[in-house]
């Protein structure tokens, strides 16, 4: 049985649960620590606060009012390099518009792309667009689901597994909801 998160949980006891959001930031609220970040960000918090009693606060991000977004002097072109402070702005949405089609978008796969790949072209983007959207078209293409989304994982592999063929989604559900109740295997 799950136990109620207060601020005498053990850190390890609130690591082996699963918790929603909601009750992360309820918890957050109680025990006077920032509410904002990610779900990871937020439990990373807690378990400091439970370990060591540390209340950290979010690194400050510069908010977007205040930072200083200037147009590209030079016109956006397939040689255009992607840069540390890249961004992907109504101007360079248009541009890979103009050269991919309308149904381009910034999907999560080309934002991580444009992250990751600092130095590389608009050229290059563009090919590794192209590349995501033929992989889609393989049957056994499955899109990556973040390590936060620990639900719509399980979902995948609940119905991914040969046992529960046939298995409705109220059965899945149902046994998310028996997982979700007792602690993790740290065998993951």
């Amino acid at each position: 049985m799950r136990p109620e998160l207060t601020h005498i949980t053990n850190a390890d006891s609130f690591l082996d649960y699963y918790w929603l959001k909601e009750e992360l930031v309820q918890f957050c609220r109680e025990n006077d620590l920032p509410v904002s970040g990610s779900k990871m960000e937020i439990t990373a918090r807690i378990e400091s606060f439970l370990r060591d009693g540390l209340i950290e606060k979010p690194a400050r991000k510069q908010s977007r009012s205040k930072k200083k977004f200037r147009k590209s002097p030079e016109p956006l072109s397939r040689s255009t390099v992607i840069t540390e402070d890249h961004r992907c702005s109504q101007q360079v949405r248009a541009f890979f518009k103009q050269e991919i089609g309308d149904h381009f978008h910034f999907s999560t796969y080309i934002q991580n792309y444009f992250r990751d790949n600092i130095g590389n072209t608009y050229e290059d983007a563009i090919c590794a667009w192209h590349e995501e959207e033929a992989r889609k078209q393989d049957p056994a293409y499955k899109k990556e689901i973040a390590p936060q989304f620990e639900y719509n994982r399980f979902i995948r592999e609940f119905f991914s597994n040969p046992i529960n063929k046939g298995k409705t989604r109220s059965q899945a559900v149902e046994a998310w909801n028996r997982k979700k109740s007792k602690p993790y295997s740290h065998s993951h």
